[in-house]
C-alpha cells in the first residue's frame, strides 16, 4: 500500500512538473481552448501508453544491454524536443506558428513518446513498483494506467485553468511562444548534458 501511494505522488509530480507535455498543453490553451487542446492531451496520454509498452518490452532490453543504445536514444529524443523549440521560436513572430496551428494529437503523441524523462520513468523507475512475487504484466497495466488518469486529469485541469484567464494572456502571444521556444529548447539540451 505505501508503495502505491509513493507511486501515485510521484506521478503527480511528474504530469504537475513543467516538461515537453505540459508546455505543448500550457502553449495551446493560451493561443486556443480547452476544446482545441484536449487532441494534443489524448496524444500525449497515447504517447504515454505506447511508452510504456516499448519500455516493458524490447526497448527496456535494449536500453539495459547497451549503454551506448540508451545515450542515442536520449539524443534522439532530445533533438526532437529541441527541434519543436527551435520551430516555436522561428514562428514566434508569424501568424502562423506552432502555437497559432495548434499542437495535433500527433504532436502530442511524438512529445510524449520522445521525452527521455518518459522513457527513464518507465526504464528505470516503473520497475522500482512492480513487487518481484507478482504477475509483472497485470502490475505494469496497472500502473500505467495511474500514470496515463492522472496525467489526463492534471493537463484538462491545467488547460481548463488557463482558459479561464486566455484572454488576458493573448496580447502576449509573441512573448509566450518565444518563452515556449526557449523552454524547449533548453529540455532538449538538458538531454544532451545529463
Amino acid at each position: 500500500m505505501e508503495s502505491q501511494l509513493a507511486f501515485l505522488a510521484i506521478c503527480l509530480a511528474s504530469a504537475a512538473s513543467p516538461g515537453p507535455g505540459g508546455l505543448a498543453v500550457v502553449s495551446n490553451s493560451i493561443n486556443h481552448n480547452l476544446r482545441r487542446t484536449l487532441p494534443v492531451i489524448f496524444g500525449i496520454a497515447t504517447g504515454l501508453m505506447l511508452a510504456s509498452l516499448l519500455a516493458n518490452t524490447w526497448l527496456l532490453a535494449v536500453i539495459h544491454s547497451s549503454e551506448q543504445a540508451f545515450q542515442i536514444m536520449t539524443w534522439l529524443c532530445s533533438g526532437y524536443i529541441a527541434y519543436l523549440g527551435c520551430k516555436a521560436l522561428y514562428y514566434a513572430n508569424s501568424t502562423m506558428t506552432i502555437a497559432a496551428q495548434g499542437y495535433s494529437f500527433k504532436n502530442g503523441v511524438l512529445i510524449s513518446l520522445l521525452n527521455p524523462k518518459t522513457l527513464v520513468f518507465f526504464g528505470a523507475l516503473f520497475p522500482m513498483f512492480i513487487p518481484a512475487d507478482e504477475d509483472f504484466l497485470r502490475y505494469a497495466i496497472l500502473l500505467t494506467a495511474e500514470l496515463v488518469l492522472i496525467t489526463l486529469v492534471i493537463h484538462i485541469l491545467v488547460s481548463s485553468a488557463i482558459d479561464k484567464v486566455s484572454h488576458l494572456l493573448q496580447h502576449h502571444l509573441v512573448a509566450i511562444n518565444r518563452a515556449t521556444g526557449v523552454m524547449f529548447i533548453a529540455l532538449g539540451i538538458s538531454g544532451f548534458i545529463f
